[in-house]
């Protein structure tokens, strides 16, 4: 009885016509902290065409926070298919002094009407004129229990960039929610020149719990390649830095990472500028390079690599073309907190390297020429390698693509050192 008197009611209302409008069924939600976020109220259509409202009861007094969001047949209906946030820092972001794009609204004794908002406005005026970002990302076919795993990269650089290897359990019980949670994560952020991260995220109701270091190294990850590698076992989960091991976490904190996991790697903005710093969304492209990743199944009394020999390669792929029996593309959708989409055409194979880009939304790319062909005519001649050093002496601008297959070093340039690789490539072809 007391609820029911001093529950009130909310009024949300939000026009479409600006959001990329799915094909096949889909609803509009308020997705919400009045429920952790979890499945939001659903609007209806209103006789204008695109506006969505509805009103919604049983609010206590306090501060609620909120997001656009529609779902449906493209995202096969997981409530978080495609969101419309306020502008950061904007007059209807409800915290713009934190990280997160929201709306939100007070009950003080009263009900609340929202103001009509567009999808990514702040009203129907204050809107952002961004139009996006996709990045490249890329997954194991199979997933694996236990290992050791191991990778050869360089990192983007750049506030709010996070770039990844890490593993992830993917094969959920739609009855458990996050009690599926397992994750081991190696990330290296932009804004970060000397340093690591290593985490494990664990199972947990109502939320997975983390757990993890940031652990500093003597170089900068983003300007060289370098080897990092975890051991996960049933007792512990150690992380090595080229070759040495930095970090590990014992049995009383890895007992519950019990689920096989896929290894996956991606690059991506995040929204958490307390972590990554705040992300210039105009700095684009940047890149993400792999040399190598091996994975080692554990063995314990019977291998020959790792800690006390416990450890059998299984495999290796030193990314010189896309391994379909290894990997399959996981370069679509997004997640929350990520402020890019992925997208296929952002994962590349160039010069011995998986290379994972991140570039405007507009950027049309579509990589994977041969090596150095610098004039697309699928053959890596003379002719490219005059056509390079013309370019760089009249400073022309080279294309993303172009780019790509001709920075031979993947130091993010194109120099003299880039034109030796490219001689002695065709002189050896």
């Amino acid at each position: 009885m007391i609820n029911a008197v001093f529950s009130y009611c909310a009024t949300f209302e939000v026009d479409i016509s600006n959001a990329e409008i799915p094909d096949g069924n889909f609803i509009v939600l308020m997705n919400g902290s009045w429920n952790s976020w979890g499945w939001g109220y659903q609007l209806d259509e209103s006789d204008d065409a695109n506006i969505y409202s509805g009103t919604f009861c049983g609010f206590e007094n306090g501060e609620y926070q909120y997001i656009h969001s529609i779902t449906g047949d493209f995202d096969s209906w997981s409530g978080w298919g495609l969101i419309g946030n306020p502008p950061l820092a904007s007059d209807c972001d409800f915290n713009p002094n934190d990280s997160y794009q929201n709306y939100g609204f007070t009950i003080n004794g009263s009900d609340v009407v929202n103001q009509l908002n567009s999808w990514n406005c702040c009203g129907v005026n204050e809107c952002s004129d961004w139009d996006g970002c996709n990045s490249g990302a890329l997954q194991t076919d199979q997933s694996y229990l236990y290992g050791r795993f191991e990778v050869r990269m360089k990192s983007a650089d750049g506030d709010g960039l996070v770039s990844s290897f890490f593993t992830y359990n993917t094969n959920w019980d739609s009855g458990l929610g996050n009690l599926n949670w397992n994750e081991i994560d190696i990330e290296m952020t932009g804004n970060r020149d000397s340093t690591v991260q290593f985490t494990t995220h664990h199972p947990g109701t109502p939320n997975s719990w983390s757990y993890g270091e940031i652990i500093d190294v003597d170089f900068n990850p983003h300007e060289s390649f370098h080897d990092y590698a975890f051991e996960w076992t049933p007792d512990y989960i150690a992380w090595f830095v080229d070759g040495d091991e930095v970090y590990s976490q014992g049995i009383s904190i890895v007992d519950d990472m019990n689920f096989s996991q896929k290894i996956m790697m991606n690059l991506w903005p995040a929204v958490w500028e307390s972590w990554v710093g705040t992300w210039d969304e105009n700095d684009t492209p940047k890149h993400a390079y792999y040399d190598h990743v091996k994975y080692y199944s554990y063995n314990p009394g019977l291998g020959d690599y790792g800690t006390n020999n416990n450890f059998s390669l299984l495999w290796e792929d030193d990314f010189n073309h896309f391994n379909q029996i290894i990997w399959e593309d996981n370069s679509s959708g997004s997640f929350n907190g990520n402020l890019c989409s992925f997208n296929p055409q952002n994962t590349n194979y160039y010069n011995g390297y998986l290379i994972l880009s991140l570039t405007d939304i507009n950027d049309d790319i579509n990589c994977n020429e041969v090596n150095g062909d610098f004039n697309y005519d699928n053959t890596l001649d003379v002719i490219d390698l005059v056509t390079v050093v013309n370019s760089i002496l009249s400073s022309t601008s080279i294309e993303l693509c172009q780019f790509l297959a001709i920075d031979h070093d993947s130091n993010d340039s194109v120099d003299v050192l880039d034109i030796i690789h490219f001689l002695n490539e065709i002189i050896g072809s």
